[in-house]
């Protein structure tokens, strides 16, 4: 699916639209604003410009798609992923959205990437590369004060982890659970 037909299915009014992306239920835009404000606010929203749509900057937000009963039980799915009907006030959509876009970017180095290059993926997977790096970096100076053992939800993590097919956001989670467990114990 394009981004485009994406863009268009998640600006419906009165619908929540999630889109089936791997292992991910993606909401872009107007449905990010739905899920986060009326359902999950702890979710990270993240902000993009897409090159194909002229520059078009886009926010988006996801979790993953095994989840989805457990979230949004009253979900209906479609071809494309899950919509949810409501009553949605969308009065402050503007806003959010321009709020969303003014925060600085959750990627640093993303400018020194020439990204025409690079598929999505690929230019996710170096962004992510570049942030372990950093962190690592930043770490090496503190010794590792003591072992650690993963948590289940860890493992879990690890054994379903595929290259490029894991979201930024989720990868930063893993990173900050071990680096609280390691340093803030």
């Amino acid at each position: 699916m394009l981004i485009e037909e994406k863009l268009i299915i998640c600006q419906r009014r009165n619908y929540l639209s999630l889109i089936e992306e791997g292992i991910f239920l993606r909401a872009y835009n107007q449905s990010a604003y739905i899920l986060t404000q009326y359902y999950y606010n702890d979710l990270k929203v993240m902000n993009n410009m897409i090159k194909k749509l002229n520059n078009r900057k886009i926010v988006f937000c996801a979790f993953p798609k095994k989840q989805i009963m457990k979230r949004l039980s009253n979900v209906h799915k479609t071809e494309w992923g899950y919509e949810l009907r409501g009553d949605f006030d969308l009065s402050n959509y503007k806003n959010w959205f321009q709020h969303k876009l003014s925060l600085e970017s959750d990627f640093p180095d993303k400018k020194n990437i020439k990204t025409q290059n690079f598929n999505h993926l690929e230019v996710r997977e170096i962004i992510s590369k570049q942030q372990l790096n950093k962190s690592m970096n930043d770490n090496l100076l503190n010794s590792v004060p003591h072992n650690i053992q993963l948590t289940q939800q860890q493992l879990n993590f690890l054994k379903n982890w595929q290259k490029g097919k894991c979201l930024p956001i989720f990868m930063e989670n893993f990173i900050e659970s071990i680096r609280q467990q390691l340093w803030e114990c």
